[in-house]
């Protein structure tokens, strides 16, 4: 007997199996029941989700010749059974990745207006719809506006915003929600008794955690996972790379307590143990995520700023995983930012600033040399020393800060920045236009201006920024520099 994958056996054979879709369930049902069914269905969300099982049920309710009372595919019909094994030469599955041109579409505009060969109705699914031409999307139009009686389409995407708005305004529009874990290991918990699987309950929340709400790969990992007829939580965790939620709350619990050394062995602990990193500060992510909202709902704000400040870290973490030399340092380095209880402008502080550099050279100086008297502005921006760090500093050393930006693109919104106010160690730029302002508070861009900042300043300080108040100026005999601004941002010469 031929082996069938797990995912395609339990496949939803009617509307009651349709898992985690309760709102589209109800929706079609009432369709059938008032006899209100579209001509044209568009089904849009993540994978796995159920978009193509709930077209074919669609098909089967549509041609079923023993439909229940609660009108139900009977599944037993020769319709049915047909539609199942998908042998029914009247529903029509097409792969848009790989039929879709023009002359795809002539094609079935052409065969839709024969009748059906066995069954009422002539059902045509189209996957992955977003993969047609602009070309074929135009020839389809009319045909899916008005189709014939005999005929229904049903649409399948993961990428609705690809979809031309002339076909979405012709279709039945549904939207696929994720499932949800605690539906998915339910559903996975069944399977498992009917294959005869002894699955621990671990194994199968670290698999519903893992999929991401999509309840094909969910099953598929099932059946990929399973040894001798059992699925154990250390499989699972070594094939996946995931770690459990105790080693999670774990690590949580040292970084709440500002506990470093604890945190730093947990990290240590696991890529010894060969866990992939990336995989576990993804999972972290979520579970901050979780407590995020949990504090935001509980008007918690002050928990909340914190959460924000460590989900940042870490996620700069996840980014830099694959870049460092040596994978575990952005996690330590995340850790230690939230939980050292570092105060980031004390050490960046020491860590700039030199050891009175003007009185070693005095020291050393010969005796019949006399010595420069160097003014407080010089010695901040050539010798490191941190003078007074006022607005009134920086706006007068705003010209070196231009200077020393490398980027043409971020030197011309620099240009356009002047310093409005000083907040310890928030410097709010004041920007006349969105796009400068946009630029510059671009990540890596910032990260530049704040160094220059504070290699200009020696002192550590943070970027904000608002929007100047618009300022009504004479245009009479004012150069145009709109030219001259773009040969600076993108390189060039003006050619007559």
């Amino acid at each position: 007997m031929e082996k069938i994958a797990l995912y395609r056996k339990y496949r939803p054979h009617n509307f009651d199996n349709l898992v985690g879709q309760e709102h589209i369930k109800t929706t079609l049902v009432n369709a059938f029941k008032s006899q209100n069914v579209s001509h044209a269905y568009l089904f849009t969300g993540p994978r796995g989700t159920g978009k193509t099982s709930t077209a074919r049920l669609i098909a089967k309710a549509l041609n079923c010749s023993d439909l229940k009372d609660n009108y139900e595919p009977c599944d037993k019909c020769e319709f049915c059974t047909e539609i199942n094994d998908g042998r029914l030469i009247d529903i029509i599955e097409i792969d848009a990745a790989s039929n879709r041109g023009i002359d795809e579409v002539r094609d079935l505009k052409e065969k839709i207006q024969f009748s059906p060969t066995r069954s009422k109705y002539k059902v045509y699914i189209i996957d992955e719809v977003h993969m047609m031409t602009k070309e074929a999307f135009n020839a389809l139009l009319k045909t899916l506006e008005e189709p014939p009686a005999h005929a229904y389409f049903i649409l399948a995407t993961t990428e609705a915003h690809k979809i031309p708005e002339t076909i979405i305004s012709r279709c039945q529009r549904f939207d696929f929600k994720r499932v949800t874990g605690k539906a998915i290991m339910t559903r996975l918990n069944y399977i498992a008794q009917l294959e005869g699987i002894t699955a621990e309950d671990k194994a199968l929340e670290a698999i519903s955690r893992y999929v991401d709400g999509g309840m094909r790969d969910a099953i598929g990992l099932v059946e990929q996972l399973t040894v001798n007829g059992s699925l154990t939580f250390e499989h699972v965790k070594e094939i996946l790379g995931i770690t459990s939620y105790i080693l999670l709350e774990e690590l949580y619990s040292a970084i709440e307590k500002k506990d470093v050394k604890d945190s730093l062995r947990i990290v240590h602990d696991m890529h010894d143990q060969g866990c992939d990193l990336k995989q576990f500060i993804h999972e972290f992510i979520e579970d901050l995520r979780t407590k995020l909202l949990d504090s935001v709902m509980k008007n918690d704000f002050e928990k909340s700023a914190w959460l924000i400040k460590v989900v940042e870290a870490f996620q700069f973490a996840y980014e830099k995983t694959n870049t460092m030399s040596i994978p575990q340092l952005p996690l330590e380095i995340a850790i230690i930012r939230v939980a050292g209880n570092l105060k980031e402008e004390v050490v960046k502080e020491k860590i700039i600033k030199p050891v009175a550099p003007v009185s070693i050279a005095r020291e050393h100086a010969p005796i019949n040399v006399p010595v420069k008297k160097e003014t407080p502005t010089s010695i901040a921006i050539d010798s490191g020393v941190t003078p007074d760090f006022t607005i009134e500093k920086i706006i007068e050393g705003w010209p070196r800060i231009v200077e020393r930006t490398k980027a043409p693109a971020l030197r011309m919104s620099v240009k356009n920045a002047s310093p409005f106010r000083l907040d310890g160690s928030d410097l709010t730029l004041a920007f006349s236009s969105t796009f400068h302002k946009d630029k510059v508070m671009e990540h890596d861009y910032r990260v530049e201006l704040e160094e220059i900042i504070t290699s200009v300043f020696g002192h550590g300080i943070r970027i904000l920024s608002v929007i100047k108040d618009i300022e009504i100026k004479s245009v009479v005999d004012e150069k145009d520099n709109s030219v001259d601004e773009a040969l600076e941002i993108f390189g060039g010469e003006v050619v007559d």
